[in-house]
């Protein structure tokens, strides 16, 4: 299965992606617990990919 995943920040596309899961690791999983697997494929990539940085000024 591939998944096409978009990162916009502000309205702007900064990263385009597909990710790919094996379909053989998706057997016979209900189709509730195959988004559940794509829920935590794209969470994944996304922590990977965005990084916030801060600190206090006054």
């Amino acid at each position: 299965m591939r998944i096409q995943i978009q990162l916009s920040v502000a309205g702007d596309k900064v990263k385009e992606e597909v990710l790919e899961i094996a379909e053989h690791k998706l057997g016979e999983l209900t189709d509730e617990e195959i988004e559940n697997a794509i829920e935590i494929k794209i969470r994944t990539w996304v922590d990977q990919m965005v990084q916030v940085e801060w600190e206090v000024l006054e």
